[in-house]
């Protein structure tokens, strides 16, 4: 009988086998740097090599937008596919014969039931009456409700759990625990980016609340998903183009009226790892949210995530106060994609918005502020030139004075970030040292913790060292990436000097601390008092003993 290999034992043996620079050297041209190898990024615009690839560690890393991982994650993003299918996309190319294997028994036994339940729950939806009537009315056709594989979930789960022989501690690992909160509901089936059942939701045909529920995030992350991704991937591939909603029915809607590269947030704000995911597939992301007051503060937190990850953004403007789907259902499609052509671009949007907001002010200085916080944002000077000028016309603003206070924002941000740098630069050294010399760190690590790091995204990365982490793992943290990419290695006696000057700030600061409260305390709290004054002691008693103390 063929043995059934373990896909992550399988996967881990294949990337100590192939080499990263040969790989990645299809898609970008690389030159050697010292250590490593150097080009230009293919995942943002960029003009100055700032990609690297280290042979030696099988990692890459872009200084540019932040993008890097294993070779693993440079085919997911490339290729835009998961982790399975870059494992078998790299074991083709390395001419490996990929053997059986399995993912993880519990996770492949949840996704397969999640398979039997959808089956079961779709069988139902068509047998009854009330939920079908309900997809109707809101205007779906069989054939949308086919591809979205909606169902219904019926009063009582029990039955179909003895027939099928599901047990209850495995039932309860699945997305749809506890059962009472989908009793009776129409179910929407979650995929993820292969076709995968990861969750549920189920959406109430009574007028009550909450009108949806989700599986639980033990499941799968919520922030993570997006519904109708599995659906849209193809489309959304052609052209590099994603509408993105907000609601279930908004896509659903969208794509039964031909308008297939469209997906949904989840009904919640857009975040940044929903964003990731679009990314592999799409450059241009159309925002088209609900036209509500809470769709357009949605709009604006999606935007800035949408600029941060590097898409080219527009705004799509629902007119008559519609949503996505009411909009589609009334216009049709064609009026639909006329709306996506004449979509405006951030810019554009917000100062549509700053407008609207400063219509009925006395002064046009409140209107100025928010008109120069949208020139910041523009990257490209030519364009910025041209904002200034138009927000000097139409406030009658002098455009130095803009120009100026534009200057002035940016210097000050310049001078912020250079005192938080030198502030962030001891615990950096100290922190790269022991990333790259394992023998660094097991001489220090009963000496500290990751209340000596001030600085949070450096406490956190000490925090999953420590943590006992797999490399994987923490090779996909940004800060952990860059250090141990880069080409400067410390002798023992250096990184002995950089170690007391991290511990000796740390108990300076504690110092610091004591002093403050016993002078701040009442001196009539003589046991408080007393025991600040002992701390204070041994504080530096511990400080005296350090100075003097020759080794670590």
């Amino acid at each position: 009988m063929e043995k059934v290999r373990d896909l992550y034992e399988f996967a881990e043996e294949l990337r100590e086998k192939v080499d990263i620079v040969e790989y990645i050297s299809q898609y970008v041209k690389l030159k050697k740097r010292g250590k490593n190898y150097m080009g230009l990024c293919p995942f943002h615009p960029d003009k100055n090599p700032s990609f690297s690839v280290s042979r030696e560690k099988g990692l890459f890393h872009c200084f540019g937008c932040g993008v890097g991982g294993n070779i693993y994650h440079f085919i997911m993003k490339i290729e835009g596919v998961d982790f399975v299918k870059a494992v078998e996309i790299l074991a083709k190319w390395a001419g490996v014969e990929i053997p059986k294997y399995k993912v993880s028994k519990e996770k492949g036994e949840i996704f397969n039931l999640h398979e039997i339940f959808t089956s079961y729950f779709e069988k139902l939806l068509h047998e009854n009456k009330e939920a079908m009537n309900y997809l109707k009315k809101r205007g779906l056709k069989e054939e949308v409700i086919s591809k979205f594989r909606l169902g219904y979930a019926p009063e009582d789960i029990s039955f179909f759990l003895k027939e099928k022989n599901i047990k209850p501690e495995i039932f309860k690992k699945t997305g749809l625990y506890p059962f009472s909160h989908f009793r009776g509901r129409l179910i929407f089936p979650i995929f993820d980016t292969v076709g995968r059942v990861i969750g549920f939701s189920g959406r109430t045909l009574k007028d009550e609340e909450p009108k949806y529920i989700n599986s639980g995030e033990s499941v799968f992350k919520k922030r993570e998903a997006l519904y109708g991704i599995f659906q849209a991937k193809d489309s959304i591939l052609k052209n590099r183009e994603v509408v993105l909603v907000e609601g279930y029915m908004d896509v659903i809607m969208l794509h039964q009226n031909g308008i297939e590269n469209s997906v949904s947030s989840m009904g919640t704000s857009f975040t940044i790892d929903q964003g990731r995911i679009l990314k592999r597939f799409a450059d241009r992301i159309y925002i088209c949210f609900d036209p509500d007051t809470g769709g357009i503060a949605g709009t604006k937190r999606a935007l800035d995530i949408a600029e941060t990850l590097n898409f080219d953004v527009r705004i799509v403007k629902i007119p008559e106060n519609l949503d996505p789907d009411e909009y589609v259902l009334k216009n049709g499609k064609e009026s639909f994609f006329e709306l996506l052509k004449d979509a405006p671009d951030v810019v554009t949007f917000l100062w549509s918005e700053a407008e609207k907001l400063h219509k009925n002010d006395e002064s046009a200085v409140p209107l100025v502020k928010d008109l120069i916080e949208i020139a910041k944002r523009i990257r490209d000077e030519a364009k910025r030139f041209e904002v200034i000028r138009k927000i000097a016309e139409r406030t009658k603003f002098p455009e130095d004075i803009i120009l100026n206070e534009i200057k002035r924002g940016k210097k000050k941000k310049k001078r912020d970030e250079s005192i938080l740098e030198q502030k962030d630069l001891l615990e950096r050294e100290f922190l790269s040292a022991i990333v790259k010399n394992e023998k660094f760190f097991s001489i220090i690590k009963d000496e500290i913790d990751e209340n000596y790091f001030f600085t949070e995204r450096y406490r956190n990365l000490y925090r999953k060292i420590t943590s006992n982490l797999t490399k994987d793992v923490l090779e996909e943290d940004f800060i952990y990436r860059e250090m141990i990419l880069e080409d400067n290695e410390i002798s023992e006696e250096v990184f002995f000097d950089i170690f007391r000057r991290f511990k000796l700030r740390y108990l300076m600061r504690v110092k610091e601390k004591i002093i403050k409260e016993i002078d701040e305390i009442d001196k009539e709290d003589e046991e408080r008092f007393n025991y600040l004054k002992l701390k204070l002691f041994e504080i530096e008693k511990e400080i005296k003993s350090f100075l003097h103390k020759k080794e670590v």
